[in-house]
């Protein structure tokens, strides 16, 4: 068994003029040039901590509001964009607001109309911020401002709508409809109040949409339905009258017309009879003539069906027709007797009917 070496090393004998825990130049040099960047890196990260202390950014799109010790100047809102300096917190505090366009809509809720009838109204309102610094006072944030336009909205919304019928919101005929009426209202309303109240200009305010609630459906729609039976009932009424005008007038005019035409009727009847009584006494001064020229005016009727006509040689209007060298007259049937003229006590010739 070999025996076993220990090494020791030998202690370093100090140098005159050298203190013995100073270190040598050379690692003390790169020690500092390893420090180095950190140094700079820290410098550059106190100089950007500091600068976004002291500074702020405002966009296009943004007003910024400045509190001082929580209190707002007007000479510290900025609207233009750029950047700008101010004191760190707690001295100073920058707020954002946004300045474009705005769209909110309001929850539909019940609005009574004058006539005591309930509609739901949705409403849509487009603001901006007009006064940063009266916005900044009376609202914390954009949802809070968005809040209280609604409650204004709702507030002025309903003394509006409460000044019109509900036939004016909900109607058949379109020139009872008063929409841009009541919207101009309600816009005129809520532009002054926000405006006052807020700093905030409503650019429009428009009724998105009408409903109605669903315990008065039925009613309302019951209402309309005899309303529009009622009005049928009117336009019946006025066509029936109508028609028994129109028919008593043409049963007039065809009463004036009838007496007219009896009138004329009977004065030509009477004319008749005048000329008639002037014939009469005319063929009175001849009476075998009248009763010939009678005969000759009935002879189309007597003979039109294909008759016989058996005359005597002596009867009354056919003697100058017959000559004295015919054969005598046959003699009337038994069963026939003869027929005589009550005017003349004539005896008048027989007729014989053939099949």
């Amino acid at each position: 068994m070999q025996p076993r070496t220990e090494l020791t090393r030998a202690p370093e004998t100090e140098q005159p003029g050298r203190p013995a825990h100073q270190a040598p130049a050379g690692e003390h040099a790169g020690k500092t040039k390893r420090s180095l960047p950190s140094l700079l890196t820290g410098v550059v990260l106190a100089v950007i901590l500091l600068l976004y202390m002291v500074t702020y950014q405002v966009r296009f799109t943004e007003v910024a509001v400045v509190r001082t010790f929580g209190k707002i100047d007007q000479n510290n809102i900025k609207t233009e964009p750029g950047l700008y300096w101010k004191w760190p917190f707690p001295i100073q505090r920058v707020q954002h607001f946004d300045n474009r366009l705005q769209v909110t809509s309001t929850v539909g809720e019940e609005n009574p109309t004058a006539d005591g009838k309930n509609i739901i109204v949705t409403t849509a309102i487009n603001w901006r911020i007009e006064d940063p610094y009266r916005f900044s006072i009376r609202c914390t944030s954009m949802e809070d401002a968005e809040n209280k336009l609604k409650a204004r909205v709702r507030n002025d919304q309903k003394t509006v709508i409460s000044r019109y019928a509900f036939s004016q919101f909900v109607s058949n005929n379109p020139e009872e409809l008063l929409y841009d009426k009541i919207t101009s209202e309600i816009e005129e309303a809520v532009r002054n109040s926000a405006k006052e109240l807020y700093g905030i200009e409503v650019a429009t305010v428009r009724l998105e949409s009408i409903a109605l609630p669903q315990r008065i459906t039925e009613n309302v729609f019951e209402a309309m339905k005899k309303e529009r039976q009622t009005e049928a009932a009117r336009y019946t009424s006025e066509g029936e009258s109508a028609a028994q005008l129109i028919k008593d007038t043409a049963e007039k005019i065809a009463g004036t017309i009838r007496s007219f035409a009896e009138s004329e009727a009977e004065k030509v009847v009477a004319e008749g009879y005048r000329r008639a009584l002037e014939y009469n006494k005319v063929l009175a001064q001849d009476e075998e003539l009248a009763t010939f020229l009678l005969l000759i005016r009935n002879l189309p009727e007597i003979l039109k069906d294909r008759t016989t006509v058996i005359l005597e040689a002596d009867s009354a209007g056919f003697t100058p027709l017959v000559s004295d060298t015919l054969a005598l007259p046959v003699p009337a049937p038994a069963s026939q007797p003869a027929r005589v003229d009550a005017t003349t006590n004539v005896q008048l010739p027989q007729i014989i009917e053939r099949d």
